[in-house]
């Protein structure tokens, strides 16, 4: 009897906290109310001339953007003589949240 009262009376207790549980900040995080100083219009001219720059990061890290070369200095075999050493070497990583490679 003394056991299913306690169990009872944790079930009660439970149940009551279980509204507060949910309960939060309501105004968080709170409403951006700024206005914007340019029009729609702008904006997407200004995505499009980034697009076509290259200016655009996409991926996990979004590491700064870099100017594309012109022409390669080196060959193409030379390049792939270099990764070959280098998965070798065990230097190579796989996706963007290894990079760089961490040697270990």
């Amino acid at each position: 009897m003394k056991t299913l009262s306690v169990l009872a009376a944790g079930l009660i207790t439970s149940l009551a906290f279980l509204g507060s549980a949910q309960a939060g900040e309501l105004d968080w995080p709170p409403a951006d109310t700024s206005t914007s100083t340019v029009t729609r219009a702008q904006v997407q001219a200004e995505l499009h001339a980034a697009r076509a720059l290259g200016q655009l990061a996409s991926g996990e890290q979004e590491y700064p953007i870099t100017a594309y070369a012109d022409a390669s200095a080196v060959s193409r075999d030379q390049v792939q003589s270099a990764l070959l050493a280098a998965r070798q070497a065990g230097q190579t990583a796989a996706g963007e949240l290894d990079y760089p490679p961490v040697a270990g």
